[in-house]
């Protein structure tokens, strides 16, 4: 893919909001004005996410961003019924202040609810303005092209957007969810691009398990039950020691190397609507990932040994954050 076809972008709205990285209206500000000098005009964000629609709202994200967002979904087991569904659109319009959203996403599957009632809700909460596009999030590939089914049996709106855990270290997508997701039309929105900061770490990082060198992945940590459980392996260890090697070979740093392979030589194309979500703890930050995904492909060398790097984990890979 060349620099001039590039994936769109969008910043994920999780770390917006009292008690995160960015706690206050002055830099929830800093935010959104480099997100403007970036050129980026999506933010997505989810009920799921604390705090995060409210103070977007307050904040009127909305007046100058598009926004996205998700029902919980699997996420609060039980919690969308096809009223519910349709009464978290409603709340989430209103927390964030706008009109209507641009996409919708059911956060996770749920097998405890019928699905048919659950598509329903969505159906009724399009009908009612809330949202212009379905989406789909950590839904496998077989429940994806059921929902498609249903929603094309029954006239409602058909999931275009479906939001993937995926990165050099998150491949299993590409085997069956991918190919469903190209005949169905539905564009990949890649989150956890960077696996959740792991592919800027070192294995030493990891293996001593402080605070300071670990983050998310210490021990105590209020992450670290799920993005231990996703890449705190064995395997993975091997792979961050290989990873290093590949950034050297593409001569910039491992955080750059995990964007660009994202943005430029993975399954993502902007011919498909697809998009890259990345966020962000520090300001400085946004200007610099809004660059990395601008800078081209990894190159040859590199990319093979990213490929390399598969075939040392793909045994041990998760299929995203729901589905481990």
């Amino acid at each position: 893919m060349s620099t001039t076809n590039l994936v769109k972008a969008v910043f994920g709205g999780f770390p917006i909001g009292a008690g995160k990285y960015f706690p206050d209206e002055e830099s929830i500000e800093k935010v959104y004005k480099l997100l403007e000098e970036g050129g980026c005009d999506t933010i997505d964000t989810a009920r799921v996410y604390t705090n995060s629609e409210e103070w977007l709202g307050k904040t009127g994200a909305g007046k100058r961003f598009t926004i996205d967002t998700k029902a919980p979904g699997g996420f609060i087991p039980g919690s969308c019924t096809g009223d519910n569904i349709l009464q978290f659109a409603k709340e989430s319009v209103q927390l964030l202040d706008v009109k209507s959203l641009d996409i919708y996403y059911i956060h996770a599957p749920d097998a405890s609810l019928n699905l048919e009632d659950q598509l329903k809700g969505i159906n009724e909460a399009y009908k009612a303005g809330y949202f212009k596009r379905f989406g789909l999030s950590n839904f496998i590939a077989a429940d994806v092209q059921r929902v498609y089914d249903i929603c094309k049996e029954k006239g409602y709106p058909l999931p275009t957007v479906y939001q993937a855990n995926y990165s050099a270290v998150a491949r299993k997508l590409e085997t069956e969810l991918v190919p469903i997701l190209r005949k169905l039309g539905i564009a990949i929105y890649a989150y956890s691009p960077i696996a959740g900061g792991f592919l800027v770490k070192t294995s030493e990082q990891l293996r001593g398990g402080r605070k300071e060198d670990a983050g998310r992945f210490a021990k105590g940590d209020a992450f670290e039950p799920l993005y231990g459980g996703l890449y705190n392996k064995p395997s993975y260890y091997t792979a961050l020691d290989l990873w290093g090697e590949a950034a050297a070979m593409a001569g910039c740093s491992k955080g750059e190397l995990a964007y660009r392979w994202v943005a430029f030589d993975s399954v993502l194309d902007n011919k498909y609507g697809d998009a890259v979500i990345f966020g962000a703890s520090k300001h400085a930050q946004i200007p610099e990932t809004l660059a990395w995904l601008k800078a081209g492909s990894v190159g040859a060398a590199a990319k093979a040994k990213i490929d390399e790097i598969w075939k040392v984990i793909e045994h041990e890979a998760p299929l995203d954050n729901y589905n481990k």
